[in-house]
């Protein structure tokens, strides 16, 4: 059985009472690689243990498959479990055992059509959801899914307590950015991300990875089968052992693959939202970001994919596609809600407590703005801090001298003003119609 860590434990108590208050939903919120399939675990335990059914299901097959080894290893009754994808269980509503209680892990999904038809068919059956990050790109919240949250502790605080590692992000940028177009989705096109790839020099991804990650067990993301294919040709050129795998891979294929990633024989994977939910590989210490993408749920997966703790070890991510300026750092602290949000707060400003970033110029970590040399090369960014204090002392004079400017002129008569632009000031600041300066001005001469 495994032994819970205290925040799991607390996890699992406070599920448990949020319940007892009868509410019939409630999301449970811990961050990727905290150990949300422990505390699945553990609750179907203490549920099947009064003879009580649970049904569990998620959006992957290879998820029930991981789900069902927890479960095992837990010591729960699979006699009362009735464990499947969702859109077996929608399909089989009419013949499954009624269950106690519904558990849903990658809960940000539960807002599709399958799991409302499920939770309308079991309307009187308390529900608990599961998700490193309760967000959707359209801003829709869960509120009339799950009517309380229990929010587990902050990725910060898994580091510092070494249940997660330490990372460093690199922001070593590639591609043309200004291809990138949103779709009706929500996230980016694909034709729009095809022709970001085109820009991409394939050998610079495997020149940075040498550069920062060389040797590290990798798995890099990637937005197509094709590019992906391309990248993972680009690093066995280099004689570095690298293989692709997507979800429409054969499965005995796939999980050849896997088993040879997990055994360290393949040293770099490339996929496409492949591992991105519940893969579990410790040893892999570095993710590279090929895929833009304006879905937070998607950038905190990949990025902390490699975060798994090990002792000693520190998770290297290359984000080569600037994820890091829209979002902050994996270990940004994210103001979770069940309540709707903006569609996109990134662009109306997010509510994190997540630091002002930078990218060191030398060695391309990224740090805190506030930082005068760099933690990782010890670049002096005293020269660039002085540029930006003058810059801004230079844009405050420039206000200070118009605002003074505007108050001479509100003081003047329309005569005693010696050019076309005082004329123009002069009117706007009286309501005046646009073409009385340029009347006036034509009156003295000026034009």
């Amino acid at each position: 059985m495994y032994k819970l860590y205290d925040y799991q434990q607390t996890a699992v108590k406070e599920a448990r009472h949020q319940l007892l208050l009868k509410n019939k939903g409630v999301l449970i919120v811990m961050p990727p690689g905290s150990g949300k399939s422990v505390v699945i675990a553990e609750i179907a335990r203490l549920t099947t243990l009064k003879k009580n059914r649970v049904l569990f299901f998620v959006h992957r097959q290879e998820l029930v498959r991981q789900i069902k080894d927890s479960f095992i290893e837990q010591d729960v009754d699979l006699h009362y479990c009735t464990i499947m994808t969702v859109g077996k269980v929608a399909n089989r509503l009419n013949i499954l055992p009624k269950p106690n209680l519904i558990i849903v892990d990658e809960s940000q999904h539960s807002r599709a059509k399958t799991y409302q038809k499920i939770f309308d068919y079991y309307d009187d059956v308390p529900r608990l959801g599961f998700t490193g990050s309760p967000w959707r790109l359209s801003g829709k919240g869960f509120k009339d899914i799950y009517s309380a949250m229990v929010q587990g502790p902050t990725t910060k605080w898994l580091i510092e307590h070494h249940k997660l590692a330490p990372f460093t992000v690199y922001g070593y940028q590639l591609g043309d950015k200004s291809t990138l177009k949103s779709g009706s989705t929500g996230d980016y096109t694909k034709k729009s991300l095809d022709n970001y790839t085109k820009s991409i020099i394939h050998g610079d991804i495997v020149k940075s990875w040498l550069k920062f990650a060389k040797g590290r067990k990798t798995i890099v993301y990637c937005h197509s089968t094709s590019f992906s294919k391309e990248v993972a040709q680009a690093f066995r050129d280099a004689g570095i052992n690298a293989v692709h795998a997507d979800a429409k891979t054969p499965e005995g294929k796939r999980d050849k693959i896997m088993k040879a990633f997990k055994n360290g024989e393949i040293k770099v994977l490339c996929n496409v939202d492949l591992v991105s939910e519940g893969f579990n590989v410790p040893d892999c210490s570095c993710v590279v970001l090929l895929r833009p993408t304006e879905s937070l749920v998607i950038y905190l997966q990949q990025s902390m994919r490699a975060m798994r703790y090990q002792k000693g070890k520190h998770a290297v991510i290359i984000d080569q596609v600037g994820n890091f300026e829209r979002f902050g750092l994996p270990d940004t602290d994210y103001h979770w809600s069940l309540e709707d949000r903006a569609k996109h707060p990134h662009k109306e400003g997010s509510k994190t407590d997540g630091p002002a970033i930078k990218t060191c110029p030398e060695c391309f970590a990224v740090i805190k703005a506030s930082n005068v040399t760099c933690p990782l090369c010890g670049h002096d960014f005293s020269a660039e801090i002085r540029k930006i204090k003058q810059k801004k002392d230079q844009k405050l004079q420039a206000i200070k001298a118009q605002q003074i400017h505007i108050n001479y002129i509100s003081t003047k008569k329309p005569e005693e003003l010696t050019s076309f632009r005082d004329l123009a000031l002069y009117g706007k600041l009286h309501g005046f119609k646009p073409g009385w300066a340029w009347y006036k001005a034509k009156q003295k001469g000026f034009i």
